[in-house]
């Protein structure tokens, strides 16, 4: 699935005390985010609106203003069938780096998060 979105995301916040990543594209009127509390070995994964499953680990790649997300097809089944996910999105160079510490404390001890050179030089 490709979504055109808006992205927001937190190392920690504070309101729920934890750290997350929330994309949503408005035109297909469909959201992607992931999320880990502190003392929490998974991380959440939500699509659409509230369909939630929890894994140990995920595909998950930071490229020049891209996300791309791949599921393993029993995690795919779980949410909404697809295996897929290619996220755009328009952040300013300033907010890279607090959005890399977000992507850190949701991998923390995980495998999976890659962040291109691509997008650490644009």
């Amino acid at each position: 699935m490709h979504l055109h979105t808006k992205i927001s995301f937190s190392a920690f916040d504070e309101r729920y005390e934890m750290a997350f990543l929330y994309c949503y594209d408005k035109q297909k009127n469909y959201c992607f985010s992931l999320s880990r509390l502190p003392d929490e070995d998974y991380i959440e994964i939500m699509v659409l609106d509230q369909v939630i499953h929890r894994v140990q680990d995920l595909d998950f790649r930071l490229q020049a203003d891209n996300i791309l997300v791949c599921l393993d097809n029993a995690t795919a089944a779980e949410l909404d069938h697809i295996a897929e996910y290619r996220i755009q999105f328009q952040l300013p160079e300033e907010s890279r780096d607090s959005l890399i510490a977000a992507l850190q404390a949701i991998f923390a001890g995980k495998q999976g998060l890659q962040i291109d050179g691509t997008y650490l030089t644009k």
